[in-house]
Parts: structure tokens; sequence; C-alpha cells
């Protein structure tokens, strides 16, 4: 179904009259570009200058095109330069933010985080185990650098570590008092004779 639109847009760029523009499109099943190059062939166009009205139309949509590439290809650009600076970003803090094991309140071994994050990352069932071994064994952990220090991020881990040497100790305990038990059973009693 051809509309009064399309003829109107037909008859603009072309210059021909309602009657001639709406049988173009009738002719092209509301084509526009093809209507055009049909009345061009009708010779039914008059030229602008030296160039036909369709030449001018196509030009017009390869410049359309042009521009739309162009404008995708800024738009790719920019997403592209904005990961960039965002990974830049992430790097810089990762190195200039640690994380510190701490020993009897003397840091010990400091990794920046760019390096503990890839730790966790691909050897995570290595890390999280000795993370919690050096728990119970009295090393303790803390984030340090611009970023880190202001988070309550220290204070949780602290909790975690005063936990974890909490059971450290009744587990030492117990174990303690397990030992003594066993040996107690095994010290013959008092007053018994071995010769019955």
């Amino acid at each position: 179904m051809i509309t009064i639109e399309q003829v109107e847009k037909l008859k603009k760029y072309t210059g021909v009259s309602y009657a001639q523009a709406k049988e173009a499109l009738e002719q092209t099943d509301g084509d526009i570009l093809e209507a055009v190059i049909l009345l061009e062939k009708q010779q039914k166009i008059q030229p602008q200058g030296e160039k036909t009205v369709v030449e001018t139309k196509a030009e017009e949509k390869k410049d359309f095109e042009r521009s739309e590439k162009k404008s995708k290809d800024s738009e790719l650009n920019e997403t592209f330069r904005d990961l960039g600076r965002f990974l830049k970003d992430l790097l810089h803090k990762g190195n200039t933010n640690r994380f510190d094991v701490i020993k009897d309140k003397k840091v010990v071994m400091m990794i920046p985080m760019t390096l503990f994050v890839l730790l966790i990352l691909f050897a995570f069932w290595f890390m999280l185990p000795l993370l919690v071994i050096g728990l119970f064994f009295g090393y303790g952990y803390r984030f340090s650098g611009a970023d880190l220090e202001k988070t309550n991020v220290n204070e949780a881990v602290d909790k975690v570590s005063d936990v974890t040497l909490k059971a450290g100790e009744i587990v030492a305990k117990a174990a303690s008092d397990l030992s003594k038990e066993i040996q107690k059973k095994d010290e013959p009693q008092h007053g018994e004779n071995s010769n019955h």
C-alpha cells in the first residue's frame, strides 16, 4: 500500500507531478529509490546540473552510510578507550595496594593486590587452605594501600584472624588435655602389685 507521505517524498525528490510519483511507486511496490530510477529511465526527471536526481540521491545514501559507519567505528573506538582506561586504573590500583602477611605485629610479606587476585583466581584451592593454615600458625593478614586502608575490610580480616587464633588455642588445649589423659591411663596405678 502506497502512502501519501511516500508520494510526497518522491515528488519532492524528483520534481514530478503527484500522479507520476504515485504511478511510479505503484509500479515499484513502494520502493522510493526504485521509483526514482524508473522515473529517470522514463526521462520524467529533470537533470540537476551535471548530475541526475538518482545520482545525487545515491551519493547522499553513500554519504549517509559512510557517516553511519564512522559513527559506529567512533563508538567502538570510544568503548575500547574506556575499557583501556578502566583496565589501566584497575592495574594501577592493584599495584599500589597490597595484601600483607603479618606475624607478631611485623609484616613478613607484601604481595601486590594484582598478584594476590591472580593467585586467588588461578590457584584458589591452593591459596585458601594456605591462608587458613597460616591463621592457625599465628599469621595475620591485612590489606594496605591508599584505596584499601580506609575500608572496613581489615576489621573483618582481623575478626576472622582472632576467631581462628582462639579456635586454634582451644584445639591445642584439647589436644594437650587428651594427651595428658592418655598418659595417665598408661601409667601404673599406685598400690597395684604386679605379682598377683
